[in-house]
């Protein structure tokens, strides 16, 4: 039979341990809470300089400068392009099949010419952008 003395005595030991246990965990997350609360500091100190650094004003003129070029290729370029009579030249991939494709494939580019003014899709997804950018804003404001 073990003596009571051991029991108390690796009891004590144990409850000593989860103490000190407990007691570290709480030091780290007030170290990780300071750290972090210095971090945030130190972002929006940089943010606060960034701001003095450069203009806001720039940057409104930078997005009306995308704003007017993207509406420049989808209402008047079409109207331009047609009066010049400018051929453009798309590139286009012609996929054909070896022995009705039981040997394969083989896909070469071929250029075609064109008459008139190339919408391409990346700007209709931006005037779509631009349209909910805007549309969204408008909500908000009231």
């Amino acid at each position: 039979m073990i003596p009571a003395e051991i029991l108390t005595m690796a009891g004590g030991s144990l409850v000593g341990f989860f103490f000190k246990l407990v007691a570290k965990r709480a030091e780290n997350e007030q170290k990780r809470f300071e750290m972090f609360m210095k971090e945030k500091k130190f972002a929006d100190e940089s943010a606060d300089k960034a701001v003095q650094r450069v203009s806001v004003d720039g940057g409104k003129w930078v997005r009306r400068l995308i704003v007017v070029s993207v509406l420049f290729g989808v209402i008047l370029a079409p109207f331009i392009t047609t009066f010049m009579n400018h051929p453009i030249v798309v590139e286009e991939l012609i996929t054909t099949k070896i022995l009705w494709g039981l040997l394969g494939s083989k896909t070469e580019p071929v250029f075609i010419e064109i008459e008139g003014y190339l919408l391409v899709p990346e700007i209709r997804q931006a005037l779509t952008a631009i349209i909910g950018f805007y549309f969204g804003q408008a909500t908000v404001r009231r």
